[in-house]
């Protein structure tokens, strides 16, 4: 029996949306894999978010001056307090983005909107954010090593791409 021809062509058609980035610079497989990946992340935020930190000062101590939080040394950042708190908005706000703004662009814009108007009062640039992107992904891979595809690497990218492409 043959389908109504509304519907011929429909299973063509969402086969070819999976795998074509959408307004939020994703394509379903990659918000699959990265809803899931998010979901063992954000089981301990504080963790994560103070070693992606603490990594992050460490590539780039030159970041440190941005922060008040940044007295003594990288190595001392492990137990401050203020950065675990900075931290743990950081590990929220892209919770957020992923659980709630992929499903929804207009949120997902208003968001970054709202990131951008907060980080060009200190002067944020486009690689500023670029370059904690860059080690929010390859802390996060790492963690989630037995996790680890193609497409996780990819939505990492595609995700933190267009938090970063928000700067322009």
């Amino acid at each position: 029996m043959s389908r109504p021809s509304s519907l011929a062509g429909s299973d063509e058609e969402e086969q070819t949306n999976y795998h074509t980035p959408d307004e939020t610079g994703l394509t379903k497989s990659q918000k699959v894999a990265l809803v899931a990946a998010w979901s063992i992340v954000k089981k301990d935020l504080v963790t994560h978010g103070r070693n992606i930190f603490v990594m992050f000062f460490e590539e780039y101590p030159q970041y440190l001056d941005y922060f008040d939080f940044a007295t003594g040394s990288v190595g001392d950042l492990g137990e401050n307090r203020s950065l675990h708190a900075h931290a743990l908005n950081v590990m929220n706000f892209i919770g957020t983005l992923i659980d709630y703004g992929l499903n929804d662009p207009a949120l997902l814009k208003c968001s970054l909107a709202k990131l951008v108007r907060n980080h060009r009062k200190r002067n944020v640039t486009k690689e500023d954010v670029g370059a904690v992107g860059g080690v929010i992904m390859r802390y996060c891979l790492k963690a989630l090593e037995q996790h680890r595809t193609k497409t996780l690497e990819e939505a990492f990218g595609a995700f933190l791409g267009t938090v970063a492409a928000a700067f322009e």
